[in-house]
């Protein structure tokens, strides 16, 4: 009998196919460019195009942000709950729970996949970022914010976590940072998405798999470790031999990734918004820092370096706590996790993969009193 193929890991499988985002060949979302919509597009037509397959006009748009705005608040029980959640929770760990109960309060909690569309994601859109900042205000001992009415989406993101307006600079660059991370394919954590979609639960279920997923200190996505090398490389000129004193076999926060070898089209756009950022905070010397550590890693290991190696820059200027960094990502990402789960449900296959056994065969079982002599 022929032995049927093992990747581990699925390395290099194509598990199934998918409408939502291409990485051969440039990274796409729904066939459009993602430097394009980067340089172009606000985060919610983004969002509008991974759930609804298409950029808004201006009427669509227009509904779309007015179910947001509408959605754009916080059920009482939950502020009063995050209070009593001990301060040494991981900023992740309490988004984990306060999405769970969002799920509680939700009008339509048993509906499936297929039967509330996405009228779920649009409320988690709307919620999560106000669940970061309930927390992160609550942990510091200040008060809640309400998003104001006259700041977009992503400037109200940074309004309720700060309590500062961002200005047009900030606001661009967080909107760039929003849009890069917000889907990337078959992921781990985009997978466990589409494995719990296939059994045709509510959003929740596949977003908080996902969150699970994505919490696992292997998963990337708005690590914040990347400022620790640049930390303790400490000036340009010490980069190569940082790097050369660094074993082999430690992994370089914010640097390779399992399917880009040369490049990461996403790290290049966000390094963008980072000298922007950069220049005008007077911090051209952290990018000239970063810009030697990422010479060095690539002449040694022939590592380009991923999202995270920009990303934890650009939020650094942005003023935004460490701890924020993850929790943000995932809000932005919840966006592809719900694309995939969504779209996994109407293909109608639950997904059930086989393994290839390794353990013990035919034993020959024996009672608890033999087994005792």
């Amino acid at each position: 009998m022929a032995q049927d193929l093992y990747h581990p890991g699925l390395k290099g499988v194509i598990a199934g196919e998918t409408e939502i985002c291409r990485i051969d060949g440039g990274l796409q979302y729904r066939g459009y460019c993602l430097h394009d919509l980067a340089e172009e597009a606000s985060f919610l037509e983004v969002a509008h195009l991974l759930l609804f397959e298409e950029l808004p006009d201006e009427e669509q748009f227009a509904d779309f942000l007015s179910v947001i705005t509408e959605e754009q608040q916080l059920p009482p029980a939950i502020a009063q709950l995050y209070e009593q959640i001990p301060v040494h929770n991981s900023s992740l760990e309490v988004l984990r729970t306060g999405i769970g109960l969002l799920n509680l309060h939700d009008p339509q909690p048993f509906e499936n996949l297929l039967q509330s569309g996405h009228s779920q994601t649009i409320r988690l859109l709307a919620r999560v970022p106000l669940l970061i900042a309930a927390w992160h205000r609550i942990r510091q001992g200040l008060p809640l914010l309400e998003p104001r009415a006259d700041l977009s989406y992503i400037a109200n993101i940074y309004y309720v976590i700060t309590g500062q307006v961002p200005c047009s600079l900030y606001e661009r660059a967080l909107e760039v940072a929003f849009i890069t991370a917000a889907e990337h394919e078959f992921n781990p954590s985009s997978y466990v998405a589409r494995i719990v979609g296939s059994v045709r639960g509510n959003q929740y279920s596949p977003v908080l798999a996902a969150l699970d997923t994505f919490i696992g200190s292997a998963h990337g996505g708005g690590d914040e470790r990347p400022l620790d090398i640049l930390a303790a490389v400490g000036q340009p000129d010490h980069a190569e031999e940082w790097v050369s004193e660094q074993p082999a076999d430690r992994p370089l926060p914010g640097f390779g990734h399992p399917v880009y070898r040369d490049y990461d089209p996403r790290a290049a756009i966000i390094e963008v918004e980072c000298e922007r950022l950069a220049r005008a905070c007077g911090r051209t010397d952290l990018e000239q820092l970063a810009d030697a550590v990422e010479r060095a890693v690539w002449q040694q290991r022939r590592l380009p370096p991923n999202i995270d190696w920009s990303l934890a820059r650009l939020f650094t200027y942005l003023e935004l706590d460490r701890d924020l960094f993850r929790p943000l990502f995932a809000a932005s990402r919840l966006l592809g996790w719900s694309a995939h789960a969504v779209e996994q449900c109407e293909s109608a296959e639950p997904i059930r993969p086989r393994a290839r056994y390794r353990g013990a065969e035919d034993c020959e079982f024996e009672s608890m009193r033999r087994r005792s002599d």
